[in-house]
């Protein structure tokens, strides 16, 4: 809830003490408030019962009073607290003296002493000041005192009276202050583990983001830095997880992505390739903050480089985070076209290296206040966020929506408590399982100011599961590592849902796999035969995730490929529909390689005839054939043949052998 200030203005002839409520931030500072009389003025938390003023004290009191509202009206806060304490020690029964004392420590930041003042204020005239309940119930409320800030907005709502404006915000804040009552009795589990002494210290740990295969910790650390003088430093930083499970101790990001300039916000793609960050007053900039990224090549991390102004705007874009589909980039920016402060966006990369026009996700997740920190988890269609702008416990929560086979962003649901509290709680990551969150926080008595933790995640919080393959690519007649395309298409959309490429050094890999549909799995690279696989994963899977060294095949005459995603109907020759994306790269692989002639083969296990599976074979093959010849290649170029149960590569007396023998192949001639 955003906190409100107050200044007081008198009438000297009248002597009426008026209220103003104002917007904004206050310019008083901290510092300037002395700290002998913000100790003298701590009192019991409990209301006093109402008390009888000495008429004589009364009024000298009232003197004093009045030389501290003036001097307070020039900015003298050090003398208006002098002239409070001489008030207070000559008579304290007067609602105005402690009235001012709320207003003066509520500019100063100090809520609960505030909370006293204005309880005291009431106690002594409950009349006296309308305005006071509402003022208390929003520091109330904010403080995460719901039950009593119910009280005090229904206690000022009851006065016919006051201004229009005042019970239209007090309603407002009234329903807020309801919301988070309703959130906190529906209290959710709850229990966060301190990531340990190898992740935080005695300093400021925040924004942690987990890698696709839950090895990799990398976080902002905020720091005393020595040289060239001492100063606060931000960085990164990062943990792997070694094999007993634990964190080893984390170390400052390689060079060259942390820097003597501003940066933040930093987040891994999900194949571990690409690296984004927001970087903030930079010469290449186009905004106050822009977007950042970095290319891995083998251990090492390339130039880091501007996005780009399509992505980067002359306002604020930061909080970058990609989308296991390796073209979709979730980001925060106040730029103009959305519905409040800071919204969240997000731009999609062509096939060209083009971004597109950045997109509003749209009202279901944007407020008239802020969101930020998108965290889009590898499925692909779970976005968790941070808000002050949707309805809540108070300052920013943690919220989370879910996107529709449309495309489309659910209602945003807030986490509950007590993952959100009063405070502010602005950051989220979540394992690729879905089970486990990772957050930071400086309200749980950590090693330091904020420290890093972990927690179970509830059910209802979690996103769909998914699991990764990851290995290696190269030529398997040299073992040359090759930069190898990773698809994963859809065999029910026919659309690419993942892609993402090999480390053009090594030719490592790790590419994200959905469990809530069946995949065609195609590995290409040029000049050579492209690898085909069947994904099909339950939605509740939990064994551990594919290892795969793949050997890609040169295209040279008699190099074959099986193609796992062709599909007939059982006895059948007709073309299944889900065959249709495995099919399209067959088209595409011939329309790039135009001097290729290939067969087809067909293959059976051995139930029936040899009569008929001959038959059976060779239909298969030319359903094929006769698909890429209507795509538009020349018959010339292909070949169909059918060999029965002649070639089997499993044992046909099992299942699972005449499973494999059951297979449709491509052959270079």
């Amino acid at each position: 809830m955003q906190k409100k200030w107050i200044s007081f203005f008198r009438t000297l002839y009248t002597g009426i003490l008026t209220f103003t409520l104002l917007g904004g931030t206050s310019s008083i500072r901290a510092q300037d408030t002395p700290q002998p009389f913000t100790i003298l003025f701590e009192e019991n938390k409990e209301s006093l019962p109402p008390c009888k003023p000495d008429p004589y004290n009364l009024k000298k009191a009232k003197t004093h009073y009045q030389k501290a509202l003036g001097a307070y009206q020039y900015g003298d806060i050090k003398q208006a607290w002098r002239f409070l304490e001489i008030a207070q020690q000559t008579e304290s029964c007067f609602p105005e003296l402690h009235l001012m004392k709320a207003t003066l420590y509520e500019e100063d930041g100090q809520a609960d002493s505030a909370i006293v003042s204005y309880r005291r204020a009431i106690a002594i005239d409950p009349d006296f000041f309308p305005n006071a309940y509402y003022f208390l119930a929003c520091l109330e409320s904010s403080g995460g005192q719901y039950d009593e800030a119910e009280i005090h907005f229904n206690q000022f709502l009851s006065y016919p009276n006051i201004s229009s404006n005042l019970r239209e915000k007090a309603l407002i804040a009234k329903y807020r202050n309801e919301e988070a009552l309703i959130i906190q009795r529906d209290k959710k589990e709850f229990s966060p583990i301190n990531l340990g002494a190898n992740i935080n210290t005695e300093n400021e740990e925040y924004l942690p983001f987990l890698s696709l295969d839950g090895n990799t910790l990398i976080f902002t650390r905020r720091y005393l830095k020595e040289e060239p003088e001492p100063h606060m430093e931000e960085d990164f930083f990062y943990s792997i997880r070694d094999t007993t499970g634990a964190w080893t101790e984390a170390v400052l990001f390689p060079p060259p992505i942390n820097s003597d300039q501003n940066e933040g916000a930093l987040s891994l793609s999900p194949d571990g390739r690409y690296l984004f960050f927001a970087g903030c007053g930079r010469e290449d900039g186009w905004g106050s903050c822009d977007i950042y990224a970095s290319v891995r090549k083998g251990e090492q991390w390339g130039r880091v480089f501007n996005l780009g102004q399509t992505v980067n705007s002359m306002y604020w874009e930061s909080q970058p985070c990609m989308a296991s589909d390796g073209k979709t980039l979730y980001f925060a920016s106040n730029r103009p076209g959305g519905f409040g402060g800071s919204d969240i966006w997000m731009s999609q990369l062509s096939e060209i290296g083009i971004w597109s026009k950045p997109v509003n996700l749209g009202s279901n997740i944007n407020t008239s206040g802020d969101e930020n920190s998108p965290f889009i988890h590898p499925d692909g269609k779970t976005l968790y966020f941070a808000s002050n702008g949707h309805p809540g416990m108070g300052g920013f929560d943690l919220f989370l929506s879910r996107k529709d086979s449309n495309g489309q962003w659910g209602a945003a649901q807030n986490l509950g408590y007590p993952i959100n509290t009063y405070a502010d709680e602005s950051t989220l990551s979540v394992n690729a399982q879905g089970d486990t969150a990772y957050f930071s926080s400086d309200n749980l008595n950590g090693y330091g100011k904020k420290d890093l933790y972990s927690f179970y995640l509830y059910d209802q919080a979690r996103p769909a599961t998914v699991s990764f393959m990851k290995g290696h690519v190269s030529d398997i007649e040299t073992g040359q590592p090759l930069a190898a395309r990773f698809e994963l298409i859809s065999l029910h959309t026919g659309l690419v849902r993942i892609e993402s490429y090999a480390d053009q050094q090594t030719g490592e890999f790790l590419v994200c796999l959905p469990t809530d549909e069946t995949f065609a799995l195609n590995i290409s690279c040029p000049g050579y035969l492209f690898y085909s696989a069947h994904i099909a994963l339950d939605s509740r899977y939990k064994a551990a995730p594919m290892h795969k060294d793949i050997r890609l095949q040169p295209i040279q005459p008699g190099a074959i490929v099986i193609l796992e995603n062709i599909f007939y109907e059982t006895e059948q020759y007709q073309l299944k529909e889900e065959s249709i994306a495995e099919l399209d790269k067959i088209y595409q692989f011939l329309a790039n390689n135009p001097s290729l002639r290939i067969e087809i083969g067909g293959h059976t296990d051995n139930t029936g005839s040899i009569s008929f599976n001959q038959t059976l074979s060779l239909k298969r093959a030319q359903a094929v054939a006769d698909y890429l010849v209507q795509r538009g290649i020349h018959p010339d170029r292909i070949t169909a043949a059918g060999y029965g149960f002649d070639k089997p590569i499993g044992d046909n007396r099992t299942e699972e052998g005449r499973a494999k023998n059951r297979r449709t192949e491509l052959k270079i001639i």
